[in-house]
């Protein structure tokens, strides 16, 4: 992961990428917006929509009560499971924007 430093000119916050095995700024300035698409671009793997009204239609679908519980039970515990990574997410969002 490269290395960003903050340069404030004239009031305007940019950002500019710093090699630290050479000590020389690499690329251009980039504003706060833009850092954080690009770093997204770097990190993001894939983009995942969920639809919760065509998902709990398609559970519905199942005709087995069993099945349909334990369908369910996984996606509750997907849920569980997910929750933190997706506080996690935005907490480092929100401070990313900020450092």
């Amino acid at each position: 992961m490269p290395t960003y430093h903050k340069i404030t000119i004239n009031g305007s916050v940019f950002f500019r990428e710093f090699d630290t095995t050479r000590g020389y700024y690499e690329n251009e300035m980039l504003t706060e917006d833009e850092l954080i698409q690009q770093l997204m671009e770097e990190v993001v793997e894939a983009e995942v929509e969920i639809d919760e009204g065509e998902i709990e239609r398609a559970i519905n679908c199942i005709s087995s009560p069993f099945q349909r519980k334990m369908v369910q039970n996984y996606i509750n515990y997907l849920e569980a499971v997910l929750s933190p990574l997706s506080k996690l997410t935005t907490f480092l969002y929100r401070n990313l924007r900020h450092f």
